[in-house]
């Protein structure tokens, strides 16, 4: 398993052009290629017409400043690959979301931003990496603002036993394989186990050297130990299973997931 083709988001937020410069430099690692996808529709707002105050919707953001948009995602896009021949690029004024999952398909792996949609500095809005995650079906790199190189040298992966992290681990294979350290930590609540001894011996089955550990969860949340932890081992790479409660109990009441998505300052690569 490699990554062959690694797609990136783009966006006119801060954080667009180190993460395409990411997603090219992991593109070179892998002797793969680097797809830029950017999307924006335009869109409506509701303003207070007639006497009653009655409601209507006029056009917020126009087609053409879409169209323009976009241009200047491209532009910034090929600025940050450089002189790199396998590159492509896929753009259209359609609802971002929608139209990156569509293109998916042909992608091993996506690379988003954390979202912040108050970085954006023009009409091509950030995506919400929780929504990317859970509607691609691929494993999601978050990529932090103010982050625009990734060696992946020393990896934590945030192991529980779920569904949702034994597909990350599989789906970070082959970052794990480029990795000097792989660390499984595993926070867990009184007479709780989760096998992280097995996790290291299936990653030695891959040529994968991995240490392990587990750690009691004693008052802080699960959230702040995994990034307290990543912190101790110097990780710039997080690796983790995604809403294993699923997202709407976790917008709710809290998880995980959500925490390191907002606070991470290191890079995360996700899977659903």
């Amino acid at each position: 398993m490699t990554y062959a083709s690694i797609m990136v988001s783009v966006d006119l937020a801060g954080g667009a052009r180190g993460r395409t410069r990411i997603a090219a430099h992991l593109a070179d690692a892998f002797d793969g290629r680097t797809i830029g996808v950017a999307a924006q529709s335009p869109d409506h707002v509701a303003a207070p017409v007639g006497p009653m105050g009655a409601s209507s919707l006029l056009p917020g953001l126009s087609r053409q400043a879409v169209l323009d948009g976009l241009d200047r995602a491209h532009d910034l896009f090929r600025e940050a690959v450089g002189s790199r021949s396998r590159v492509s690029w896929r753009s259209a004024p359609e609802p971002g979301l929608a139209y990156l999952t569509s293109q998916a398909r042909a992608a091993d792996l996506i690379v988003v931003g954390q979202g912040n949609g108050s970085e954006a500095t023009g009409c091509i809005h950030p995506l919400d990496p929780a929504s990317v995650v859970l509607a691609a079906g691929r494993p999601i790199l978050v990529v932090p603002p103010g982050i625009d190189h990734l060696e992946a040298r020393r990896v934590m992966v945030a192991w529980k036993d779920t569904r949702e992290a034994r597909r990350a681990v599989s789906d970070a294979l082959p970052i794990l394989r480029l990795a000097k350290r792989v660390d499984i930590v595993s926070v867990m609540g009184a007479d709780q186990t989760y096998g992280v001894a097995d996790v290291a011996a299936y990653l030695s089955t891959h040529g994968i050297h991995a240490t392990s550990s587990e750690h009691r969860s004693e008052g802080t949340g699960d959230a702040d130990t995994l990034l307290y932890l990543a912190s101790e081992h110097a990780s710039d790479l997080i690796v983790m299973g995604a809403y294993g409660h699923g997202r709407v109990r976790e917008m709710v009441l809290g998880g995980v997931t959500r925490d390191v998505l907002r606070q991470s300052p290191t890079c995360s690569l996700l899977s659903h």
